[in-house]
């Protein structure tokens, strides 16, 4: 099942298998737009989804309110006694998790191989 969102400069796709559910992200994350990763985190949730990764691409902006999305996604996950990970190799967000500290708590790892290779080949 795959959901797409869409809002100012974000766009959040969610697909669901089982009890694991991985949402994209690209664009800018920020007070105008934190409110639909939000809301597809909850959904994801509400599917049944206990193990939750979000995978960051060609993040922008990312502020106090977007960190928050992705804190509310890491204890929304933890609730359901699941996991919340990070994937991405975006400087800009690893860095901000280092700087707030939540990179102690939220795990950023690289994209896997295939996923990285065909976004350098498609962008």
């Amino acid at each position: 099942m795959g959901t797409v969102g869409a809002h100012g400069d974000l766009r959040v796709t969610l697909a669901v298998d089982g009890d694991r559910a991985l949402l994209t992200a690209e664009g800018n994350l920020d007070d105008f737009t934190a409110g639909l990763l939000r809301r597809r985190l909850a959904e994801a949730a509400a599917l049944g989804a206990r193990s939750i990764t979000v995978t960051l691409g060609h993040i922008g902006v990312i502020d106090s309110s977007g960190l928050s999305a992705l804190v509310f996604g890491y204890k929304l996950a933890h609730a359901h006694g699941g996991e919340f990970t990070l994937c991405g190799d975006d400087r800009l967000v690893s860095r901000l998790l280092r700087r707030t500290g939540l990179d102690r708590v939220i795990p950023l790892r690289p994209p896997p191989v295939g996923e990285a290779e065909g976004q350098s080949a498609a962008g």
